[in-house]
């Protein structure tokens, strides 16, 4: 009960005499000396004035099972939920959290979800398709952070110095999201060098045209094009698995290809703020700030967010030509690309004539010729 209006009757803890002070965050009336809690009632018991209930009964963990059936439904102000937008919505794709829910949480989330089922307020069987575990950060030392152990990272100082994309960057490229492992200071710094590459190269495709209509690929964009196709294959690939660390290594491969194209005094410009654009694109879902700096960069007035993800043209990641490596008696001079379809002959012949090679063939003779279909060829000489 709480303090009553008509006659002033303040209720008192049953072991210390102390004054009782409802707490509106819970209902309860509560002991700041021993700790003592209690239900408030309707009544007052002295004179019978109107007090208020505690409507708070059950465990949090009870009312906590069931809140995702509410998210979806959270507006409906006749019921907790409706079976059609339950049915419709869900059960939950992937959950993330820790280990420690395993056994409590998500176990009452089960029997919840089970008995709602069986009672007919819901058609499915689990709350959750997927579990997934986060890894835990750890100090620099190795140890997990504590402030006993002076090993604590707050990330308010790198946030400041470096912004939230670099910090967010750093935490998915630094570790592996299910396992985590030991903070360093050195790999932040090599993630702000990254962003800081990239932002030089969108600054250079601002200055291309973009492309109006569709041309041949030469060799040069081929090879990039592959890059950029197998970099969308991936990182969504991975992204989707959690392994957030290999989907920004993907993103850094492609950022290299696009700088060594961007070095050749023959590209296509067009092309490559195309293959610019679509980083932007992959860039956004992780430094989304970024990204949208980047984004307008490019002169584009939506958000990037308002775009379509890419996706993967299978056709090119099939490669016209494959890499040989040369060997003159069994130790590589050079490697070269040869035709996909090319014949043992043309191999033969491609491998002879590289500047490398031939030299080293003059005045002896081709003994044996070892061909690795798709990896080497080796001549023997003497």
């Amino acid at each position: 009960y709480l303090l009553c209006g008509e006659c002033g009757h303040v209720p008192e803890c049953p072991r210390c005499s102390v004054a009782l002070t409802y707490h509106s965050a819970n209902g309860r009336l509560m002991c700041h000396y021993c700790g003592h809690s209690e239900r408030s009632s309707d009544t007052c018991p002295v004179c019978g004035g109107k007090a208020r209930r505690d409507p708070d009964t059950l465990d949090t963990f009870v009312c906590s099972s069931w809140y995702y059936l509410r998210y979806p439904d959270a507006h409906n102000d006749k019921q907790a939920f409706s079976k059609e937008t339950a049915d419709k919505m869900l059960p939950v794709d992937v959950y993330v959290g820790g280990a420690e829910h395993a056994c409590m949480h998500l176990l009452y989330a089960r029997f919840i979800t089970k008995a709602l089922r069986d009672m007919g307020y819901i058609s499915f069987d689990e709350p959750f398709k997927r579990l997934v575990h986060q890894g835990v950060i750890l100090g620099p030392d190795g140890n997990r952070m504590s402030k006993s152990k002076g090993n604590v990272v707050s990330p308010d100082k790198y946030v400041e110095e470096y912004g939230s994309d670099v910090f967010r960057l750093y935490l998915m490229f630094g570790f592996s999201y299910t396992e985590g492992g030991p903070w360093n200071d050195d790999g932040i710094k090599s993630v702000a060098k990254f962003v800081e590459r990239t932002e030089r190269l969108i600054v250079k495709a601002t200055k291309y045209e973009p492309m109006k209509k569709g041309f041949a690929l030469g060799s040069a964009e081929k090879e990039l094009d592959y890059a950029r196709n197998y970099a969308i294959k991936n990182i969504t690939r991975d992204a989707e698995a959690f392994s957030f660390n290999t989907s920004v290594a993907r993103l850094m491969e492609y950022v290299n290809a696009l700088s060594k194209y961007d070095l050749l005094e023959n590209k296509n410009e067009s092309f490559m703020r195309l293959c610019a654009e679509d980083l932007v694109r992959m860039f956004a879902p992780f430094a989304p700030h970024t990204a949208e700096e980047f984004w307008e960069m490019l002169g584009h007035k939506s958000s990037v967010f308002e775009e379509r993800y890419p996706v993967a043209d299978e056709s090119a990641l099939v490669k016209d030509e494959t890499e040989y490596a040369v060997q003159v008696n069994s130790k590589i001079k050079c490697k070269m690309m040869v035709a996909k379809d090319a014949s043992e002959d043309e191999i033969k012949a491609a491998a002879s004539a590289r500047e490398e090679v031939a030299p080293l063939l003059e005045g002896k003779t081709l003994k044996k010729c070892v061909i690795v279909p798709g990896r080497l060829v080796n001549l023997i000489v003497g």
